[in-house]
């Protein structure tokens, strides 16, 4: 019986559009190395990682090899996937090539992780799949700080929320593969979209665990994360 398997799959497919400019978001180059790229190395450099999938949009194909891949020595085999029309769908497309490469090794994990977080640690990566192994699925999640409100026409406040039963997810998100293939049919089989992939899971009654995020772990989504990353960059 085959060992299970560690298959992060980084999602890089989008367009990027609220960070402005021509170049998309997850090529944009941090300190001389592009986004993409140092989101890969992070999971490159884990001794439990086996093969890496980084789904991209089809027609970048060529350059992902040329600029993010080849001119740096990964120990790692790169899979390039194509992205679909949302990331949900680009997520299946990932966990479609994992489960090609985990040949049914039972309590195989996938991380599936923005490729715009490039600054997760390895700290963070082993609590989530020591949970996820155990318990199914696991996410990083950050305590909310601010007052919450719920409000409805014209803004009008509703509520106050308890923000002690809040959280902000983060990535990456970690499933046993059997688990969150089958919350992926169900998914589509209810005509479920999620934010996340562990609202795909919670769709399917499957349960999902938290474990604590961290600040440095950002989405680069808008210019200002920029200057937030170099930041982190320069304290690192």
């Amino acid at each position: 019986m085959p060992s299970p398997r560690r298959i992060p799959i980084i999602v890089a497919a989008g367009k990027g559009c609220r960070m402005g400019g021509d170049t998309k978001k997850q090529y944009l180059v941090l300190d001389a190395i592009p986004v993409l790229t140092r989101t890969i190395m992070v999971f490159d450099r884990h001794d439990a990682m086996d093969d890496i999938i980084v789904v991209i949009p089809e027609q970048d194909q060529g350059y992902c090899r040329t600029h993010i891949i080849e001119p740096y020595a990964f120990t790692k085999k790169i899979h390039l996937v194509a992205g679909g029309g949302t990331r949900q769908a680009s997520v299946v497309n990932g966990i479609s090539r994992a489960a090609r490469l985990c040949d049914g090794a039972p309590g195989s994990l996938v991380l599936i992780h923005d490729g715009v977080r490039p600054f997760v640690s390895l700290d963070l990566i082993n609590r989530l799949m020591d949970i996820a192994a155990k318990k199914g699925g696991c996410i990083p999640a950050l305590c909310v700080n601010d007052t919450l409100k719920l409000t409805g026409q014209n803004r009008q406040v509703q509520k106050t929320l308890d923000r002690n039963q809040i959280f902000r997810a983060q990535t990456p998100q970690v499933f046993r593969l059997d688990l969150i293939r089958r919350a992926y049919v169900f998914a589509e089989k209810t005509q479920f979209s999620g934010t996340d992939d562990a609202s795909v899971m919670e769709n399917a009654d499957f349960a999902v665990f938290t474990t604590p995020g961290s600040s440095e772990n950002i989405k680069l989504t808008t210019p200002d994360d920029l200057v937030l990353a170099r930041c982190i960059m320069n304290q690192a």
